[in-house]
C-alpha cells in the first residue's frame, strides 16, 4: 500500500497553477481530508505566511503567498 501524501503537500499542489481557490472546492478536491482537518491545515499555512485567505460575503478563497525572493 502506498504512503498517503502529507495535508500540507496536498493543499499546496492543489493551489499551484490558480491564482486562487474557494475553500469549498478545496475540500469537494481533497475528500480523504475532513472539512476540519483541511481548516486547520489551511489557518496554520496561514499564520506561516505560506498561503493568503481572503474573506468574501460568505465565501473564503486562499491562494498561495508570492514566492519568496
Amino acid at each position: 500500500m502506498g504512503q498517503q501524501k502529507p495535508i500540507t503537500s496536498r493543499i499546496l499542489e492543489s493551489l499551484q497553477g490558480s491564482s486562487e481557490c474557494e475553500f469549498e472546492t478545496l475540500v469537494t478536491c481533497l475528500p480523504q481530508f475532513t472539512w476540519n482537518e483541511l481548516f486547520s491545515e489551511v489557518s496554520r499555512l496561514s499564520r506561516m505566511g505560506q498561503i493568503i485567505i481572503t474573506r468574501g460575503v460568505g465565501i473564503f478563497t486562499i491562494r498561495q503567498s508570492a514566492a519568496p525572493k
